[in-house]
């Protein structure tokens, strides 16, 4: 499947943006991540474009025998989606 790219000038991007500040600082945004996710099937079907927030840590080995998450990082996630689920 093909990559997407939502702009972050969105509104609803820059709501995000806002309440993870509040929440989270210091905010890192980061306009392309790699990874395959079927966004685009996702924004075809809805219509809309999608952002992905991610919470794990820089080194966590995603997919390998060692993979992992650090206890900050999860207890972060905690409260970047509770940011998230009271966003304004």
């Amino acid at each position: 499947y093909n990559a997407v790219r939502s702009p972050m000038d969105l509104p609803a991007a820059q709501r995000l943006v806002s309440s993870l500040e509040r929440a989270r600082p210091p905010l890192v945004l980061q306009p392309t991540m790699g990874g395959s996710v079927p966004l685009i099937v996702i924004e075809e079907t809805l219509n809309s474009p999608t952002i992905t927030v991610p919470t794990v840590n820089y080194d966590n080995n995603q997919h390998a025998k060692n993979e992992n998450l650090r206890l900050g990082n999860l207890w972060a996630a905690i409260e970047t989606m509770s940011a998230l689920f009271v966003m304004e």
